[in-house]
């Protein structure tokens, strides 16, 4: 599959130790790297949105000429989001290195990663003719705009927070059911988190920020993040936990049979 590395605070902080180990991991993560850095929203105005850069690039991480540059010269931060690869669904291309951009009918910019396999389901069959590249992970993004696009169609004013975090939940609900669905997604305020499957999406609390990684990045201060329910952060606080919609992930016998149909 895939690991997520993601980090949100209210204090900069040096990532620069987290991100060479958690990139060191790419040798079993080997078909691409990201990596999205965001600027602005200061200023005292915690409802102003950030905004992104995408890095990217299409070979392991571990190999890359390029990425230990960025890592050095990366200023300390208050969020950010990376991710290595392992293709399942979709071809080894740049298209299909997360994580994946777009924008809402409010002006909202969203960046999402996924790690994870959409096994069932047909939420998102009429995304393949849309997407750029050819990854579930992607559609899932397209789905999300989708909804949040309709729930603010209409309307004068941009959808508020918590009706943003009820779209969200709403569509980790309806993907979760017998797939694979750990999220981490940035909407330039919030940082949404969603794990369905024990023990592969970790958070470290501290210095007042929170820290997640598909694996502990050092021997202690990591715990499990809680299962089926999503989570969303604000400067490193969790500011809401949704309902327990019940789909756990169970990879039964390490079950890697891919319904191409999706």
């Amino acid at each position: 599959m895939c690991e997520l590395f993601g980090f949100s605070s209210r204090r900069e902080k040096n990532l620069k130790p987290y991100l060479r180990e958690f990139f060191r991991h790419s040798v079993h993560h080997p078909n691409g790297w990201g990596l999205a850095t965001f600027d602005g929203g200061d200023d005292g105005d915690s409802s102003r949105m950030k905004t992104v850069k995408v890095q990217t690039e299409m070979i392991s991480a571990e190999k890359s000429e390029r990425l230990p540059g960025l890592i050095d010269a990366l200023p300390d931060s208050k969020v950010l989001l990376a991710h290595i690869r392992r293709a399942t669904i979709g071809g080894v291309k740049p298209e299909n290195c997360h994580p994946f951009v777009r924008t809402d009918s409010d002006g909202r910019t969203w960046t999402l990663m996924h790690n994870g396999t959409i096994f069932s389901g047909n939420e998102l069959l009429p995304y393949r003719r849309q997407q750029v590249g050819d990854t579930d992970s992607e559609r899932i993004l397209l789905y999300l705009i989708d909804l949040l696009n309709k729930k603010s169609a209409g309307r004068a004013d941009p959808l508020h927070s918590f009706e943003r975090f009820k779209v969200v939940e709403q569509a980790v609900d309806e993907l979760s059911y017998r797939n694979k669905l750990n999220l981490l997604i940035y909407d330039g305020n919030k940082m949404y988190v969603h794990v369905n499957m024990r023990d592969t999406l970790f958070v470290r609390n501290g210095d007042g920020g929170a820290m997640f990684s598909t694996t502990p990045l050092e021997p202690q201060g990591w715990e499990p993040l809680p299962l089926n329910s999503l989570l969303v952060y604000d400067e490193g606080t969790l500011q809401y936990r949704g309902r327990d919609h019940h789909n756990e992930y169970l990879d039964v016998m390490g079950r890697i049979t891919l319904d191409y149909n999706l």
